[in-house]
């Protein structure tokens, strides 16, 4: 699978957004997300765990510590799928996320994928491994 998504821009500025596809049990829901390099975990906002029907606090409870400072969040394990390939992926829903975008971290959601960014041409590649 060969993937291609151009940067979106918002405010003057662009950014690496995509479109995924997250299942957790009879639910499923198309997101964008901010493909974040510099980000451990993947990051989301807790109302995307509420449209999937997960009860937050079920998940392992994690402080997150940034630049904004430290903020709580709830592990959870996803369905997720990019194109046709499909795994789980390890998401950190948060209550506490005050940013503009849900983030995607290098940690398990990188590692289905080799990842291209071009900034020049705003535009960020996926292919599977």
């Amino acid at each position: 699978m060969k993937k291609e998504f151009h940067y979106l821009e918002k405010d003057g500025q662009y950014f690496p957004l995509i479109e995924v596809s997250l299942k957790k049990g009879k639910k499923l829901i198309r997101i964008k997300a901010l493909v974040d390099s510099g980000t451990s975990f993947s990051v989301f906002r807790y109302e995307i765990a509420q449209e999937l029907g997960i009860d937050l606090e079920k998940g392992k409870k994690i402080y997150l510590v940034g630049i904004g400072g430290r903020i709580l969040g709830y592990l959870h394990k996803v369905s997720a799928s990019l194109g046709n390939k499909r795994f789980i992926c390890k998401i950190i829903f948060s209550p506490e996320l005050n940013i503009s975008f849900n983030l995607l971290g290098r940690d398990n959601f990188f590692l289905p994928f080799i990842i291209s960014f071009f900034e020049k041409k705003r535009k960020i590649i996926f292919k599977t491994i």
